[in-house]
């Protein structure tokens, strides 16, 4: 939540604030799925592991459409992969 706070917070243009704020969200989404991935494959539990799976590829995906409507818009890419 601090990060959050000092990106708000900070003399980068909203656009940039915007897309950090976006990125470091979506990158907690990403690890929590990660990690599910490999506790589900530890206990081998395929239809949790499956729906982990589908999670991160959701979230990867939600980063892709947000930086190509920012690089659209702003004629660069929010981040690079």
């Amino acid at each position: 939540m601090d990060t959050y706070k000092e990106i708000f917070d900070s003399d980068l243009p909203n656009e940039k604030k915007l897309a950090k704020v976006f990125n470091e969200i979506t990158n907690v989404y990403v690890q929590h799925a990660e990690q599910g991935i490999e506790l589900n494959r530890a206990l081998c539990d395929d239809e949790a592991l499956i729906k982990e799976q589908i999670k991160l590829r959701l979230m990867k995906h939600v980063g892709e459409i947000f930086n190509g409507c920012y690089q659209r818009i702003y004629g660069r890419r929010a981040w690079d992969e």
